[in-house]
């Protein structure tokens, strides 16, 4: 179904605006009475804005003719399985579109506010901030502001950033000590992006503060991920230990008390494997980290990761690391689990190039991405 909005002075502009846009097959989902500014704001004047919706089948051309023996073109199951798939996904959109507007009819938080409000609480929806998260921040919002700055979009927008930010714990990034080393351990699902995130973090301390690191791997489930991080050794210029047991561990920690970071990669666990769990439990008691970060792919849903924050908190997690931000478009799952599990996020990783792709996660940014800010234009 395509859905548009749509505002007129009255009814009858709007339903004629509808009428010529969508045609006489359109659906009018919503209506609402509106006040608005007309020009110089010197009088405020009533309006009107209708949602409407059209069946998107009744915008397409019909098909082809029955070919000329009379028999129509047979469609293979792949192809009908897709348009069912695409089909399904279109009902859970229309199913959202409703429950929105039912919310929007219901909800005294909605009741005569400006466009620009609802627009914003879209925004937020779409981004997949949680409803009930959503309603709560604009209900902050409108609490502070007055009638006229709920109507301007900038004010609105600085106003939701500031309190969104609030919600969004960030930790700052690592701080290196001279003579003191710093252990740092990445666990995660298999998947998550641990990997090149410790060669991004390796290589922006060694490269560009000068400091001497060490990769400890004990990702040896996977040839390709040790593979993976030799070769991020050898371009970095840092050693690098795989690690099987117990010995293994202490002694490398040993030989390398010189270095100022030691970067400790972990295999990939499912949350739901509880023998990986209890292994990773065995490896962090032996490495004693000063810090365990938790690596998260925004691509996760929800539901998973917040299954893997509870699963992996067997170990204490003190930072979580979100990757893939290049890939989503959905990037509120990041403030429904930050805000959830009260754990701050260090970093935020941006694409696969290293050490450029990773970046010090900070509240005002992430408030900014989520509300539809694209990265390479937020102020640093």
């Amino acid at each position: 179904m395509k859905i548009k909005r749509y505002e007129a002075a009255n009814m009858e502009e709007a339903i004629a605006k509808v009428k010529s846009d969508l045609g006489p097959e359109a659906v009018i989902l919503h209506t609402r009475r509106l006040q608005r500014s007309w020009p110089l704001n010197l009088v405020k004047k009533n309006a009107v804005e209708i949602t409407a919706g059209l069946d998107v089948n009744l915008m397409e051309p019909k098909g082809r003719e029955v070919e000329s023996n009379g028999s129509a073109p047979v469609e293979t199951t792949e192809v009908l399985e897709e348009r069912f798939d695409q089909l399904q996904v279109e009902v859970e959109e229309i199913k959202s579109i409703v429950k929105t507007i039912a919310s929007q009819l219901t909800d005294p938080l909605f009741q005569e506010v400006p466009a620009c409000f609802l627009d914003i609480y879209e925004r937020l929806l779409q981004a997949k901030v949680e409803d009930e998260a959503a309603k709560k921040l604009m209900k902050n919002v409108q609490e502070q502001l007055s009638t006229s700055e709920l109507a301007t979009p900038e004010i609105l927008r600085a106003k939701l950033v500031s309190e969104m930010a609030k919600l969004i714990p960030v930790s700052a990034p690592l701080s290196l000590e001279d003579g003191k080393r710093k252990v740092i351990a990445l666990i995660g699902p298999t998947g998550a992006g641990k990997t090149t995130t410790i060669a991004k973090l390796a290589a922006r301390y060694c490269l560009y503060e000068g400091k001497k690191a060490v990769f400890l791997t004990a990702d040896t489930y996977r040839i390709a991920a040790v593979d993976q991080l030799k070769t991020y050794a050898e371009i970095i210029g840092v050693p690098i230990e795989v690690i099987f047991n117990s010995q293994d561990v202490r002694e490398a920690l040993d030989k390398h008390q010189d270095k100022d970071l030691v970067l400790i990669d972990t295999a990939g666990r499912s949350p739901l494997n509880e023998t990986q769990m209890g292994e990773l439990m065995g490896l962090m008691n032996v490495c004693a980290p000063d810090e365990i970060h938790l690596v998260l792919s925004v691509t996760t849903k929800l539901s998973d990761q917040i299954n893997a924050i509870r699963r992996f908190s067997v170990v204490p997690i003190n930072r979580l690391i979100f990757t893939k931000l290049d890939e989503t478009n959905t990037p509120g799952t990041m403030f429904n689990i930050a805000h959830k599990a009260k754990v701050a996020i260090s970093y935020l990783t941006v694409g696969q190039n290293v050490p450029e792709d990773i970046e010090v996660a900070e509240s005002h940014k992430l408030a900014n991405l989520i509300l539809g800010e694209p990265l390479d234009e937020r102020p640093s």
